[in-house]
């Protein structure tokens, strides 16, 4: 037992009172003793009083004093070994920062960026939830709580079915304050104080192309895993060399242009990485202009914490052993009220004598 360890041995101050109650035991069970003397011859007292022999009371004091001991035993807090406990899986809660800006307008993934990014969200990610918590934050230049964290994935579809690039009331494309407002969101009603809920697991699904107006995404994910312990899954849609945006108008569909020349917007493959990397268990998926499954990227990301989650609780180092000592101090306990005090039955006694006689 090399791995033997005690929560708190301050409680073996306890022991001096058990030596006290022993001591006082022993000089009580004397000074009975002495008085039973003085009452009567040992012969006469044997016929008077049969149960009262030193044996059965030094008995009695041994099983209060061996109570005693295992309490105290059980209050420093024996650890040793280890023990398989059962798995509480706990749920996720995952919310999806979708960016809404017009470079999500490109058309380099069909039909464009922003409804691909809608018909991954509605066809792939929402069928394999499977009970977990999932809220919806739309952004550009404004970050804006479309649906809060719910598990009626009604709402949720009707919720993202509106979502458009006149959803959030500014344009640009701000990924650190949508962080920094998802960190809001996740830690909860003021009234909860910035306590994390550790009921359940928490995602931020981050999917954009990562063009972004000097809002510091770096540093708001790296905060939002300080302060919260969630990571940040970010989704990268779009082409790295770039691709135009077009404007539907009167006379037809138009590109966006800026000084006369088309604007192109090229997918930002470094910061979201560095977005990711900001947390250990941060994943960043560089769809670029693949096609991709996000209910296979949520179910891996999923699959990892659960792992770590098992193996955690599965185990247990070194789990308390008190109750051991203090289901024996019951039995022990129990036994002391078995010796009840008073003179021994001596019926079977007689009647071994009486067939003797007999015989």
């Amino acid at each position: 037992m090399s791995d033997l360890r005690f929560d708190d041995l301050r409680w073996l101050h306890l022991l001096w009172a058990v030596l006290a109650v022993a001591l006082a035991g022993v000089w009580g069970l004397w000074q009975r003793r002495r008085a039973l003397r003085r009452f009567a011859a040992p012969e006469l007292l044997a016929r008077l009083a049969p149960g009262a022999g030193p044996t059965r009371s030094a008995a009695r004091l041994a099983l209060h004093v061996s109570a005693l001991l295992l309490l105290t035993a059980a209050l420093i807090g024996p650890r040793w070994g280890q023990e398989l406990r059962p798995v509480v899986r706990r749920n996720v809660d995952v919310l999806v920062l979708l960016d809404v800006s017009r470079s999500m307008l490109a058309r380099d993934l069909a039909p464009s960026r922003l409804e691909r990014a809608k018909l991954a969200i509605a066809e792939d990610l929402l069928p394999v939830l499977a009970g977990d918590q999932i809220g919806l934050m739309i952004f550009a230049g404004d970050a804006v709580l479309a649906c809060p964290l719910t598990i009626d994935y009604g709402s949720f579809r009707l919720a993202l079915q509106d979502v458009s690039i006149r959803s959030a009331g500014r344009g640009g494309t701000n990924i650190g304050d949508a962080l920094r407002k998802a960190a809001d969101v996740l830690r909860g009603p003021p009234d909860r104080g910035d306590a994390p809920r550790l009921s359940s697991h928490r995602l931020v699904l981050l999917i954009t192309d990562g063009e972004d107006h000097a809002s510091f995404p770096v540093e708001a994910a790296a905060a939002l895993w300080q302060d919260l312990r969630v990571p940040v899954i970010a989704v990268a849609l779009g082409d790295p060399q770039g691709a135009r945006i077009p404007v539907p108008g009167e006379r037809g569909e138009t590109f966006l242009q800026y000084g006369g020349q088309d604007v192109v917007s090229k997918a930002d493959f470094a910061t979201l990485r560095a977005v990711a990397a900001a947390s250990p268990h941060g994943v960043f998926v560089p769809v670029g202009t693949q096609n991709f499954d996000l209910g296979e990227i949520y179910r891996r990301v999923v699959r990892s914490v659960r792992a770590e989650e098992d193996a955690t609780q599965q185990h247990a180092r070194q789990p308390s052993r008190a109750h051991i000592f203090i289901l024996a101090a019951l039995a022990v306990l129990l036994i002391d009220a078995l010796l009840r005090d008073g003179p021994r039955r001596v019926w079977f006694r007689a009647a071994v004598a009486a067939r003797e006689k007999a015989a």
